[in-house]
């Protein structure tokens, strides 16, 4: 059930906190491979997750389904190999251009299926929330190079070194991830993963680098980026996003 096992594994009180936190409503980048299918009376519908928040999914279905205000439904939610089936409520309809608006509000009676779904909206809420830290508050310490941030929900930070030369090229990235890092050099071509940040510099080691091959939490902080890159928001320029995409891919 659970997206992640090693990491995200919050315990019930904070579960409550990042419920209320994320009740602002994010979009889910158009390449996120997030499936929805709404099902009424024992009839599924294919949907389209137009928006999601902490506790409640806006969705682009057909209207011949004919949902009814106040209509009990279920939800399936698919990413990649994962499975989500949750209990819900139809809170609001209204037309839309293709087809019709369907506001869901959901109930959670399983607290590890709780703990799932907000690990699924992790990736989203990071990586929409990324916004450009204005450049005078970056600190330019490496001669160098050219330091970009974007900093993010979770304590997410995107940062972005660019070469001092013509065409200022990206010369490497580091992305914090809540308390997990993914790291890149354009020169080695290869995505590390990290836990923990031992100081500020991008040519520092960090703490406790991750170089688990056995399905744990190497696999899982890469995973976190390569859901995140699709959700990217707008903030990050385009030639960074399609690097990012490239080590994503």
């Amino acid at each position: 059930m659970l997206l992640f096992r090693r990491i995200f594994n919050f315990e019930k009180a904070k579960v409550v906190q990042s419920e209320q936190r994320l009740n602002q409503r994010y979009t889910p980048g158009p390449s996120f491979p997030l499936q929805a299918v709404l099902i009424l009376a024992g009839r599924e519908w294919p949907a389209k997750v137009l928006n999601i928040s902490g506790n409640g999914v806006g969705l682009l279905v057909d209207p011949v389904a004919a949902p009814a205000d106040g209509q009990v439904v279920q939800l399936r939610l698919s990413l990649d190999r994962h499975r989500l089936e949750l209990a819900a409520r139809i809170a609001h309809l209204k037309p839309a251009e293709k087809g019709l608006y369907c506001g869901i509000g959901l109930t959670f009676t399983d607290f590890n299926l709780q703990k799932a779904y907000l690990q699924l909206l992790q990736p989203i809420t990071i990586g929409q929330s990324l916004m450009a830290v204005p450049g005078d508050r970056v600190v330019q310490n490496e001669p160098q190079f050219i330091k970009q941030v974007y900093r993010g929900e979770e304590g997410s930070v995107l940062t972005v070194w660019l070469e001092t030369t013509p065409g200022t090229p990206l010369h490497s990235f580091e992305f914090q991830m809540h308390d997990y890092f993914c790291r890149a050099k354009m020169k080695t071509g290869a995505l590390e993963a990290y836990q923990l940040e031992a100081a500020d510099s991008h040519t520092a080691k960090l703490a406790n680098p991750v170089f688990d091959t056995t399905g744990g939490l190497h696999d899982e902080i890469r995973q976190l980026f390569r859901w995140i890159v699709p959700n990217l928001s707008r903030s990050i320029p385009d030639d960074v996003r399609a690097v990012l995409l490239g080590f994503a891919a």
